[in-house]
């Protein structure tokens, strides 16, 4: 897979959600937002199954994962707050959908999935867990401007202040409660850990240019069954990805 050209104004976000070998790789979903950041422009959204290698370079694969990939679902948040449903296509190496901006300013992308079974870590011993799982990413036509609005359960967006990124963090609507660790994954996949203040945000300064990961977790301590597997509690996981210049 290339790195972003100028032309084409990638915007790059690795949605780090569910990691497992594959050859001795890292392997995840990730998103690739592209456009011309121009109103009446046309921006693809691509949802995106592959590995990581040593070196950092991202590669397509196909295969089940891909085809589990349909089970999110996205919706649109343009800069005067109307939603809109996006449709994805099954493409030969990703799932696709395609938006037009009609106004200027920061366009949410959000996807959410809760269909993936219950992680049983009865064999070894552990408690099984239902994840549900949340994708950020933001898009932006003009200077990037306005007020954004938590729009899901577990929420992150950005704002960049000169050199710093400022991260908010919102569970249930609210800001996230003060001390709440989030976890960053640099391009390098290095990774640190913030922590909210009072207000449910939180600031880094980025080391080097790339793809970053956010994310937030919470656990609801709730049992059930799903799909005839028990759980002894819920993981809401949320990652916005963020694309540094």
């Amino acid at each position: 897979m290339k790195m972003k050209s100028k032309q084409q104004n990638i915007l790059f976000g690795v949605l780090l959600l569910i990691f497992f070998p594959l050859l001795g790789k890292a392997s995840a979903y990730w998103m690739e937002i592209s456009g011309g950041h121009k109103i009446g422009g046309r921006v693809t959204v691509q949802l995106i199954y592959g590995n990581i290698d040593e070196l950092g370079v991202r590669h397509r694969q196909t295969g089940k994962e891909l085809l589990l990939a349909a089970e999110f679902s996205f919706k649109l948040i343009d800069p005067v707050g109307k939603i809109t449903l996006l449709h994805f296509v099954q493409k030969s190496d990703c799932w696709q959908a395609t938006f037009n901006p009609k106004n200027k300013g920061v366009y949410r992308i959000l996807g959410i999935n809760k269909t993936h079974p219950v992680i049983d870590r009865s064999a070894t011993g552990g408690e099984n867990v239902l994840p549900i799982d949340y994708l950020c990413g933001q898009y932006w036509v003009g200077l990037p401007k306005g007020k954004l609005e938590p729009a899901q359960f577990l929420d992150l967006f950005s704002k960049t202040e000169g050199n710093v990124v400022k991260i908010f963090a919102f569970k249930d609507n609210l800001p996230a409660k003060a001390k709440t660790k989030l976890r960053v994954f640099n391009p390098e996949n290095w990774e640190r850990e913030l922590v909210l203040d009072d207000k449910g945000e939180a600031f880094f300064l980025p080391t080097m240019k790339g793809m970053y990961v956010i994310r937030l977790d919470w656990v609801d301590p709730k049992e059930g069954t799903y799909k005839g597997t028990a759980y002894t509690s819920i993981r809401h996981r949320c990652n916005y990805c963020l694309f540094v210049e």
